[in-house]
């Protein structure tokens, strides 16, 4: 049975994906695209990219900052970005053309409706970036990006880490946001035939900071794995063949 989408309890009005953003990609843009955080994002996802071969494709991909940048160091690799919201698809197809990215295109579209990005078995590497907690239907998310991948396929998954006080108070009372349940998501996952490979914890400066001296950077490094005060986790999650019974649903 599907979920009902997330409603205001005073309009009865659908919640917004992202926050107070929804309407305002260029703004979403240059928050997601400055600062220590999204640098770091940037370097990580880059060594992922690196590490598998195959076509990208991002669920949840906002207005295209990451996935943009991704392709541009690599003009032999193919990406697709999936996005909800209709604004943020059409300034990221405008930022691809300006910066003349042939390998990469965006397309409107939800985890639950992947089918209509990409065909059947199409992507080598799944990524998504704090879009799993505005998921309302896992399950059907999980068997559509299992639908649309390849043998042998990773997903990379970022989402808020709701261990955190701060992140979790965020998460709570801000409206069009969610906490992402980890245990719970990857028990879900194992019954569609994802298997954990790694998990990571990162992040300790919030995404307002600018810049963030070397050995302060050095010092997040280290600490950082210690999950309370990291503001992310990371997983690292591997199709595995043949699914069982519960992911054939």
């Amino acid at each position: 049975m599907e979920e009902e989408p997330a409603r205001d309890g005073r309009s009865g009005s659908p919640l917004p994906f992202n926050a107070s953003f929804d309407d305002r990609p260029r703004e979403y843009d240059d928050l997601r695209a400055s600062g220590h955080m999204a640098r770091r994002r940037v370097e990580f996802f880059s060594a992922v990219v690196d590490r598998f071969s195959g076509p990208v494709l991002e669920v949840g991909c906002g207005t295209g900052t990451l996935l943009r940048r991704l392709a541009a160091a690599r003009p032999d690799r193919t990406f697709v970005g999936v996005e909800p919201l209709p604004a943020y698809v059409d300034f990221a197809r405008a930022r691809a053309r300006e910066d003349g990215l042939g390998n990469v295109r965006f397309e409107v579209g939800t985890g639950e409706f992947l089918q209509d990005a990409v065909p059947d078995g199409w992507a080598g590497l799944v990524i998504s970036v704090d879009a799993l907690h505005h998921v309302r239907d896992t399950e059907r998310v999980l068997t559509r990006i299992r639908q649309v991948t390849a043998p042998e396929a990773h997903w990379w998954a970022m989402e808020p880490n709701r261990v955190h006080p701060y992140v979790l108070a965020y998460h709570v009372l801000t409206p069009g946001e969610r906490t992402f349940p980890v245990r719970d998501f990857l028990r879900r996952a194992r019954a569609h035939g994802w298997e954990v490979h790694g998990r990571e914890n990162l992040f300790i400066y919030p995404s307002g900071v600018g810049r963030v001296v070397a050995w302060a950077e050095r010092l997040e490094r280290r600490i950082e794995r210690f999950r309370p005060v990291a503001g992310a986790v990371v997983l690292d999650l591997a199709r595995t063949d043949p699914v069982g019974a519960a992911g054939g649903r």
